[in-house]
């Protein structure tokens, strides 16, 4: 996973507020949600799919069916750009790179306030 603790203590360094992305126009409020729970960890989504029906009489219909799908949170490199441009910094001052593996589990579980139980659920874990 990436973490970004590191962007959130610069700015704090820097006396910048998480406000003061939105206001500025930095990145968007989606964004800045992913950079607090960091990349790489699964979420759960909801996604409309269309299924053809068909009726008694022969025809067929389209109906909308709401399934739940997992994906990989991401960052697009534009976004890292304008906040490094913003804060005058590197990537590596506002993330850092903790690899998927169990013996970070400890570091990772507490990064995600989960346990290790729990952190196969959040991350993709090689297998034990």
């Amino acid at each position: 996973m990436i973490c970004y603790n590191r962007l959130f203590d610069l700015m704090k360094k820097q006396g910048k507020l998480q406000k003061d992305i939105r206001e500025e126009k930095i990145i968007g409020q989606e964004t800045l949600r992913k950079l607090k729970i960091g990349t790489g960890v699964l979420e759960e989504y909801d996604y409309m799919e269309s299924v053809v029906e068909t009726l008694d009489d022969g025809t067929e219909k389209i109906k909308k069916i709401k399934t739940k799908k997992l994906r990989e949170t991401s960052i697009d490199t534009k976004s890292i750009e304008s906040l490094c441009v913003w804060l005058n910094c590197q990537p590596n001052d506002i993330m850092e790179v903790i690899p998927n593996t169990w013996e970070n589990a400890e570091r990772l579980c507490q990064i995600l306030g989960c346990t290790k139980d729990e952190l196969r659920k959040k991350l993709v874990m090689p297998e034990k």
